[in-house]
């Protein structure tokens, strides 16, 4: 049997699942990141588990698809993104695994390769959509009469960094303290639960009284509204470890 591995790197945990030839998911395995620890560490902590998923199918491996939190450079493989995957920066995931595995390997950004497997899946999705991921950090991909939306020299836009009217005491790496990650991720979450005394951010989310709670969601509305007034999309998914 021949297995394509998808693999999506975020800043807590990486999580791998095993497609066969008919994109039918056969098994599922995921790792913390950990990548202070270095990339041979992460690239070790990688083949176990990519090992783990052959070994479960009794399968050769014939690709990797990598969906990466940004930023990425898509072109190269290269991780540009010491915020949220320190000690990993730098490096180009695609040839390292490609030299490692001697298989195709496709790597882009997270939000851009949820965004094009909700795509896939869908099968007859309109032209103009738009995927924003709630989880360590916030993604946002944009994909316009068929094709994602890139900046110039190919790399994603790090939309999830666009302003809301909530603010926060503290600043995030982007330099604000108002942005969709440092106010909607859930690192953002947790930690301004904390600074309002608050052991678990549950605790706040969930009481519907909660001037926490009306924040976050005047923050989501502000940015997913205004992200729809830019870029008219037909649908809007939402995804990620936080949906």
């Amino acid at each position: 049997m021949s297995l394509t591995i998808g693999m999506d790197i975020g800043g807590t945990s990486v999580k791998l699942l095993a497609l066969d030839e008919h994109a039918s998911i056969r098994s599922e395995t995921s790792f913390h990141t950990s990548s202070q620890q270095g990339i041979e560490a992460f690239l070790s902590a990688t083949d176990k588990a990519i090992q783990l998923l052959l070994n479960q199918g009794n399968a050769e491996l014939s690709g990797l698809g990598v969906g990466c939190t940004g930023p990425i450079d898509y072109q190269t493989g290269i991780i540009l993104n010491p915020f949220t995957l320190p000690g990993l920066e730098d490096h180009s995931i695609s040839k390292l695994l490609a030299d490692r595995y001697h298989v195709p390997v496709v790597v882009d950004n997270d939000a851009n390769a949820a965004h094009v497997g909700e795509v896939f899946f869908q099968g007859d999705a309109p032209g103009d959509t738009m995927m924003i991921t709630f989880g360590t950090g916030v993604g946002v991909s944009i994909r316009l009469q068929g094709a994602l939306f890139r900046i110039p020299g190919g790399i994603h836009p790090e939309i999830g960094h666009i302003p809301t009217s909530i603010k926060a005491e503290d600043i995030c790496y982007c330099g604000r303290n108002n942005c969709m990650e440092h106010i909607l991720s859930g690192t953002g979450i947790n930690n301004h639960a904390r600074q309002q005394g608050a052991e678990e951010a549950e605790t706040l989310v969930n009481n519907p009284d909660s001037t926490f709670r009306h924040d976050l969601e005047t923050a989501l509305f502000e940015s997913v509204s205004s992200l729809a007034t830019i870029f008219h999309p037909q649908i809007v998914y939402i995804g990620g470890g936080m949906q």
